[in-house]
C-alpha cells in the first residue's frame, strides 16, 4: 500500500539521504584539478547523479546497477513521481550500466514505455533534455587470481580434507545467502523430488546446503531461514537412513568451507528467482577439482554468460529442476568434463580486471571530445 509513511519515507529519507550524498561528492569533485570521474553504484544512489550533475556539470559520469531492471510494467506498481525520478536521476549519467543485455534493455523500454523518451535501441542511448546517455551492461566478475590462491592454501585444504571424509558418492552443493530470492526451499524440493523419483540415488548423493544467514532483523527473511529449516528436516525424516543423511544443512559464514565445498561438488545448483550476477556460479566454476555440472537458473544475470555450458532450469519449476540434477549426476564423463573446462575459461577470460577495463574504456571511448 502506498501511503503517507511511504511518501514520507521516501522524501525525508531516500531522497534526502541522496541529496547529502551528493553534496558531498560534489565538494569533492569541484576540488579536482581536472575533469572529474565519477562512479555511483546501485540502488540506494538511483537520484544522487541528477544533484551531482547540477553541482558539477562537467564531470564525466556512470553509475552501475546491480541488481536487475524490471520490466517497465512492474515499475508501474510505484507512483508516477518517484519512479520518474528514479529514472531521470539514472539519466544524468553519461552510462548507465547493468549486469546483462536483458537488463539494459529493460531499462531503455522503461524510458521509452513509462516517460515517453527517444530511444535508440540500436545505438541503446536514451536523449533527454539535448543530452544523450549511454546504456551498456558489464557483466562483474571475480578476482581469479586472488580465489584460485585461496583455493589452493593450506586452510581450504584442510577444510577439503575434514568434508571428505563424510563424504557420499555424489555431492549436490549450493552456497548462498538466506534471501528469499535465493529460492532455497524449492531447491529443497527438487532434491526431495529426486530422491522420490529416483530410488537408487538414496544413500549414495547427499545435499549439502551452507548457507549465511541475511538480513535477520526483518521478520520475513526470519520466517524464510525457519521455513528453510523446516524443508530441510522434512526432506531428511522421509529419506534418511542409518549412516546417511540426504540434506545437510550449515548455517554459518566461512569462506575457507565455502570454497572447499567449490571444490568438492559434483553439482552446483543455484536456481535462484531473479539475480543480478550471482558470483556463485563463477567462483565455484572457476576452483572446481571434479568436473563438476553448474545447475543454473534462467533468471541468473550469470545465466547469459555461462549457460551455454551449464543445465538451464527455471527456478519455479520444481520436477524440472529434480530432472536437471539427475542429469547432472549421470553425465558422462566426457561431457561434464567439456562443460567444466569452457566454464573455467569463461571465468578465467571475463575476470574483474576486464570488468573495470571494458567500462574505463567505453568511458573514454564516448565521452571523447
Amino acid at each position: 500500500m502506498i501511503d503517507d509513511e511511504v511518501h514520507d519515507a521516501w522524501d525525508d529519507g531516500y531522497v534526502r539521504i541522496n541529496e547529502l550524498f551528493a553534496e558531498k561528492v560534489a565538494t569533492v569533485a569541484r576540488a579536482a584539478g581536472r575533469r572529474p570521474l565519477i562512479l555511483t553504484q546501485d540502488y540506494q544512489l538511483y537520484l544522487a547523479p541528477a544533484r551531482i550533475r547540477q553541482l558539477v556539470p562537467h564531470a564525466a559520469m556512470q553509475h552501475f546497477v546491480h541488481i536487475p531492471w524490471p520490466t517497465p510494467q512492474y515499475w508501474k506498481i510505484l507512483p508516477q513521481t518517484i519512479r520518474d525520478s528514479i529514472v531521470h536521476g539514472l539519466l544524468a549519467n553519461d552510462i548507465v550500466a547493468f549486469q546483462s543485455t536483458l537488463d539494459a534493455q529493460n531499462f531503455l523500454y522503461t524510458c521509452e514505455q513509462n516517460l515517453g523518451l527517444a530511444v535508440d535501441m540500436r545505438e541503446r542511448a536514451v536523449l533527454r533534455e539535448g543530452r544523450v546517455t549511454w546504456v551498456r551492461s558489464y557483466p562483474i566478475s571475480i578476482d581469479v587470481d586472488a580465489l584460485e590462491q585461496l583455493a589452493s592454501s593450506r586452510p581450504v585444504l584442510k577444510e577439503e580434507e575434514q568434508l571428505t571424509k563424510d563424504r557420499p558418492q555424489q555431492l549436490i552443493v549450493r552456497v548462498d545467502r538466506t534471501d528469499p530470492s535465493k529460492n532455497i526451499v524449492r531447491g529443497f524440493l527438487a532434491y526431495d523430488r529426486l530422491l522420490a523419483t529416483h530410488p537408487e540415488l538414496r544413500g549414495k548423493v547427499q545435499f549439502w546446503a551452507f548457507l549465511q544467514p541475511s538480513r535477520q532483523d526483518v521478520a520475513e527473511y526470519r520466517e524464510y531461514l525457519r521455513s528453510i529449516r523446516r524443508t530441510a528436516e522434512g526432506v531428511n525424516n522421509r529419506w534418511r537412513r542409518s549412516g546417511w543423511e540426504p540434506v545437510r544443512l550449515e548455517i554459518g559464514e566461512n569462506m575457507r568451507r565455502a570454497v572447499a565445498l567449490y571444490r568438492s561438488f559434483d553439482v552446483l545448483l543455484i536456481n535462484s528467482i531473479y539475480d543480478g550476477m550471482n558470483l556463485v556460479a563463477k567462483e565455484g566454476s572457476l576452483v572446481n577439482q571434479r568436473d563438476g555440472v553448474l545447475v543454473l537458473s534462467e533468471n541468473a544475470g550469470a545465466h547469459e554468460e555461462l549457460g551455454a555450458h551449464a543445465l538451464t532450469i527455471n527456478p519455479f519449476d520444481v520436477d524440472a529442476t529434480a530432472e536437471a540434477l539427475h542429469r547432472a549426476l549421470t553425465l558422462p564423463e566426457a561431457e561434464r568434463h567439456r562443460r567444466a573446462e569452457a566454464l573455467r575459461q569463461i571465468v578465467r577470460t571475463n575476470d574483474l580486471s576486464r570488468w573495470v577495463s571494458l567500462q574505463l574504456q567505453d568511458l573514454r571511448d564516448l565521452l571523447r571530445d
